[in-house]
């Protein structure tokens, strides 16, 4: 039977359990449904309510096929309430009727049904009795038209729902390598495995040293944000490379990895480590001042390098006495060399000494200088 049968596995087990609990006890009919639905038509009979569906902690994670998405794994939690022949619930027929379902359920135990939707399940259904205490009941069986009916609490597990869509198979690699140059190429590791960088937060024109396990002299570059660095220095366990003032990266927080060149056009990378490229303030000033009633706005010229590109996200915060007073957004440049931030008269700020904090892609520029705003 197909997999995709199985989405209808909760209804099927409820006709299951409907066509053996007739066929092993002596009631007439089973409904299935909330109890009080089933109390005005004749008996004897039972009612099958599913009150709780969960999902089985225990094989959750199983899969069908290793390395494909699991299926559900469910289980279903019932109640089983005997109604005798004058409707009632809680008479001596009707509690001999409950016990004949009881020992109709012990018997179905490691079932395993041949319905479209069930016959795939790779485990046998599996039912066990649960503690129906009187809150258990009393929470169940609640509302105007409702009254506390004895019944018997029980579930079956594991059903199972598969996906319907195709795996997720590919073709056996066979070969590694150009045209002339087939083959595996068999390495002594998989790359180096990075334990530090210094430092961790860096501007451009800085030196960074990495080191780490099986790195050598074979190491060909560091790659950082799609870019590629050049190794100044290389010794057993430890390089060193220069992020150019000229790069073009934004100030960001980036994964860095040293590459190995195989040669025949192969590499291998290292694992990351994350780094902090920062913008660097080196001078702000103001300009056009005009004080207003609600205090003084103007233009704010910041200089420096890795100030933001046109894309980037770019904020710039007057800070004084431990609080920021005004934030505004930046537009960036292509040289990113210097900013030019409008406060208007809107925005207009008291009069004071404030210090310029800049943040651009989430990471903030290490120094912030002062500017008389009056």
């Amino acid at each position: 039977m197909a997999l995709v049968d199985t989405r209808r596995a909760l209804g099927a087990v409820s006709e299951l359990l409907d066509a053996q609990l007739s066929t092993r006890t002596s009631a007439m009919s089973v409904d299935v449904g909330r109890p009080e639905s089933a109390v005005g038509s004749g008996g004897p009979k039972f009612n099958l309510f599913l009150y709780q569906v969960e999902v089985d902690g225990n094989l959750m994670n199983q899969s069908l096929d290793r390395g494909q998405s699991p299926p559900l794994w469910l289980v279903l939690k019932y109640l089983l309430t005997a109604i005798d022949q004058t409707n009632e619930t809680d008479t001596a027929d009707a509690h001999s009727l409950l016990g004949e379902g009881m020992l109709a359920l012990k018997e179905l135990n490691f079932l395993r049904p041949v319905s479209a939707p069930l016959v795939d399940n790779p485990e046998p259904l599996k039912v066990s009795f649960d503690i129906a205490d009187s809150e258990l009941l009393s929470k169940v069986m609640q509302g105007t038209d409702e009254k506390y009916r004895v019944s018997i609490a029980f579930q079956v597990r594991p059903v199972m729902i598969a996906p319907g869509k195709p795996p997720a198979y590919s073709i056996p690699v066979k070969t590694v390598g150009p045209p002339g140059d087939e083959g595996v190429v068999v390495l002594p590791a998989l790359g180096a495995r990075l334990k530090s960088v210094v430092p961790e937060s860096a501007v451009a024109g800085s030196e960074l040293t990495i080191s780490g396990e099986g790195i050598n002299a074979s190491a060909t570059e560091v790659r950082l944000g799609g870019q590629s660095f050049p190794i100044t220095t290389a010794q057993i366990g430890q390089i060193t490379t220069l992020i150019p003032l000229t790069t073009t990266l934004s100030a960001a927080t980036y994964s860095l990895c040293v590459i190995t060149d195989l040669g025949a056009g192969r590499e291998i990378a290292s694992d990351s480590i994350q780094i902090k490229l920062l913008p660097e303030v080196q001078n702000a000033n103001a300009s056009g001042l005009v004080s207003v009633a609600a205090g003084v706005h103007g233009d704010l010229t910041i200089t420096g390098t890795l100030l933001g590109a046109p894309e980037d996200n770019i904020l710039v915060a007057f800070y004084r006495e431990g609080e920021v007073a005004l934030m505004v957004e930046a537009a960036g440049t292509v040289a990113q060399t210097e900013l030019t931030v409008s406060v208007s008269v809107d925005d207009a700020i008291p009069a004071g000494n404030y210090f310029i904090i800049l943040r651009i892609n989430g990471v903030q520029a290490i120094d912030a200088p002062e500017v008389v705003w009056s």
